[in-house]
């Protein structure tokens, strides 16, 4: 059954998933499938990643996405929630600047989160210098057009 994507499931669903997968299809009409942190605001979804991400590429000129959120933390496992919507790729520093707050907040100022932060510690120089050479980062903003809970596989 199709439902509105602001519908209250839909929503709760959301915000019990921590990873969702984003689906695109390249020129060429290969899919490619990633997971991500997001973050939900304003109606729309949010992945950070960089710009040599293939999904950040293959949005670039065709804006078509399809989410699968598991709902991690809910109670239901025998669900998923898949989302079609509009993609576009974001790099308004006001706007990365607030996503990369909530998502600080929702990823690692939790006390899972501080607790996985402390015993990595020693690794932070390494994960720094990563996000240093990598460069090149920006926000996938997917606009949710339909929601539909499918079987879990």
């Amino acid at each position: 059954m199709i439902r509105q994507p602001d519908d209250r499931a839909v929503q709760l669903f959301i915000k019990r998933s921590m990873i969702v997968r984003i689906a695109s299809l390249s020129p060429k009409g290969n899919a490619d499938v990633i997971p991500l942190w997001f973050l939900s605001d304003r109606g729309r979804i949010y992945m950070a990643t960089r710009s040599e991400n293939p999904v950040a590429r293959d949005i670039m000129t065709n804006p078509e996405a399809v989410l699968l959120f598991h709902g991690e933390r809910g109670p239901r496992k025998d669900r998923v929630l898949r989302i079609r919507g509009s993609a576009a790729w974001r790099t308004d520093p006001a706007l990365l600047r607030r996503i990369q707050i909530r998502a600080a907040a929702r990823y690692y100022l939790t006390p899972g989160g501080m607790w996985d932060t402390i015993k990595n510690i020693r690794k932070l120089p390494v994960w720094n210098r990563y996000h240093q050479e990598r460069g090149g980062g920006g926000l996938i903003e997917v606009t949710p057009e339909t929601a539909e809970f499918l079987r879990a596989p």
